[in-house]
C-alpha cells in the first residue's frame, strides 16, 4: 500500500507539473506569433519538433506496436488535436492569453456530455450546475457590453476549440484501453504535424518568418516541453490517477497561464479577467467537489453493503 500510494502521489505531481508547464505555452504561442510566425507555421514547427523527440526516444517501442488499427485510430482523433491547436492558435491572434486560457479550461466541463452522447450515460446535476456557471464566466471574460453586445472573435473561436479538444480527451480515453498509449499519441503528434505543413504550404507559404530566431526558439520550446513531454508526463500518470481527478489538475494550467501572462504585461489585472477567470476555475473544480460530497447513489450502497449496514 505504501509504495502504491507513493506512486500514486508521484503521478499526481507529475499532472501539476503538466499543468505549470502548459500554462507556459500560452505565453509562448503569443509570444511566437508576435515575433512574425503564423498559426500554422506555429503549430507545424511546435508538432514536427514533438513528434520527432517522441520518435528518437521511443523509435525501437514504436516500431514494435505500430499497426494498421493504432494507424487509423491516432490519425482520426489527431485530426480532432490538430483542429483544437489551430483554432485556439488563430483566437490567440484577437484576444489575450488570460482569455485564451480560461476559454480553453470549459473543455473539462464538455467532456462529461460528449461521454454521454458516445456511451449514453447521462452527467449529474454536478455538471449541469458547472456548465451554467462556465459560461457565464466565458461571458464575463469574453461579452463586451459598453455602446452595445459584442463578442470578440477570438473568444469564439477559443470556445470552439475547447470543443474539439473535449473530443480529443473522449476518444483517447476511450482508445488506450485497448491501444498502446504511446504509439497512440505519435500518431496524434504526427497527424496533426502534416495537417498543420499542409495549411502552412496551402495558406500561409511565408517562409521569411522562418527567420526568426525568438519565434523558432519559442516554438522549439513548446515542442519538446509543452507538447512531447507533457503529453507523455499525462499519458502515464492517468494510469494511476483517476479521469476526473485528471482533468481538474489539467485544467489549472488556465490559472498559471493567466498569471504568466499578467506578470509579462501581455494582459491587465482587470476585474472581468478575475471575475470572468474565478467562475471558471470554480465551475472546473465544482464536479469534483460536489461528488466527493455527494456521491452516487451507487456508491453510497456499495459503502453502506461494505459497512455491513442493512
Amino acid at each position: 500500500m505504501p509504495n502504491k500510494m507513493t506512486t500514486r502521489r508521484k503521478s499526481e505531481l507529475s499532472l501539476w507539473l503538466v499543468a505549470i508547464v502548459w500554462g507556459t505555452g500560452f505565453v509562448g504561442t503569443k509570444f511566437a506569433m508576435d515575433a512574425g510566425l503564423s498559426p500554422s507555421c506555429v503549430l507545424m514547427l511546435r508538432f514536427g519538433v514533438a513528434t520527432l523527440t517522441l520518435w528518437i526516444i521511443f523509435r525501437k517501442h514504436i516500431r514494435a506496436t505500430l499497426d494498421r488499427i493504432h494507424v487509423k485510430s491516432g490519425v482520426f482523433v489527431g485530426v480532432f488535436l490538430f483542429l483544437g491547436f489551430m483554432l485556439q492558435t488563430i483566437g490567440m491572434k484577437y484576444t489575450t492569453p488570460a482569455n485564451n486560457a480560461f476559454i480553453t479550461a470549459t473543455n473539462v466541463v464538455m467532456v462529461p456530455f460528449l461521454w454521454w452522447f458516445l456511451i449514453k450515460k447521462r452527467p449529474g446535476w454536478q455538471t449541469f450546475l458547472s456548465t451554467f456557471l462556465c459560461f457565464v464566466g466565458v461571458a464575463i471574460l469574453s461579452v463586451d457590453f459598453s455602446g452595445g453586445f459584442s463578442v470578440s472573435p477570438g473568444d469564439l473561436l477559443t470556445l470552439l476549440s475547447a470543443f474539439f479538444y473535449a473530443a480529443q480527451i473522449v476518444l483517447t480515453g476511450r482508445l488506450v484501453l485497448s491501444l498502446d498509449a504511446t504509439t497512440l499519441l505519435f500518431l496524434q503528434l504526427g497527424t496533426t504535424t502534416v495537417l498543420s505543413a499542409v495549411s502552412f504550404l496551402l495558406f500561409d507559404h511565408d517562409f521569411s518568418s522562418l527567420l526568426s530566431l525568438s519565434g523558432i526558439a519559442a516554438v522549439v520550446y513548446m515542442g519538446i516541453f509543452c507538447t512531447c513531454l507533457c503529453y507523455f508526463w499525462q499519458t502515464h500518470a492517468q494510469q494511476y490517477v483517476p479521469p476526473a481527478e485528471t482533468s481538474v489538475i489539467l485544467a489549472c494550467e488556465s490559472l498559471f497561464g493567466t498569471l504568466y501572462s499578467i506578470l509579462l504585461g501581455y494582459d491587465p489585472l482587470s476585474v472581468n479577467i478575475v471575475l470572468g477567470g474565478l467562475i471558471i476555475f470554480v465551475a472546473v473544480l465544482l464536479p469534483d467537489l460536489l461528488t466527493r460530497r455527494h456521491p452516487p447513489a451507487q456508491e453510497q450502497e456499495a459503502a453502506a453493503e461494505a459497512a455491513g449496514e442493512p
